[in-house]
């Protein structure tokens, strides 16, 4: 179905394009609540069973993600910068430092 919605011209006159994004749009919620359906029978499975561990592993999987990016950022020296303004200043300097070729 995306690719067929790609290969429609945008625009308004093309009310195709509007349709498949709507069945996109429902199939996507469809899969999503079959999906969650499925993790909530494996959680009630588990916990029938007294299996934590895969319980743990489930809620864990299922939850929020952490955030992949550090916050951690070094002064030119290698000492870590603590403060949030001076986080803001070094990643400023560094990309005054990555865009100033020469001309």
């Amino acid at each position: 179905m995306i690719d067929t919605r790609k290969s429609i011209p945008a625009g308004n006159e093309y009310g195709a394009r509007k349709s498949l994004k709507r069945q996109i749009v429902k199939s996507l919620r469809k899969d999503r609540e079959l999906w969650w359906k499925s993790k909530a029978r494996e959680m009630e499975k588990a916990f029938a069973t007294g299996n934590s561990r895969a319980l743990y592993q489930l809620i864990r999987s299922t939850g929020p993600r952490k955030a992949t990016v550090s916050e951690t950022i070094s002064e030119k020296d290698g000492s870590l910068i603590h403060s949030q303004k001076r986080r803001l200043e070094r990643w400023a300097e560094h990309f005054e430092e990555q865009f100033s070729w020469p001309s």
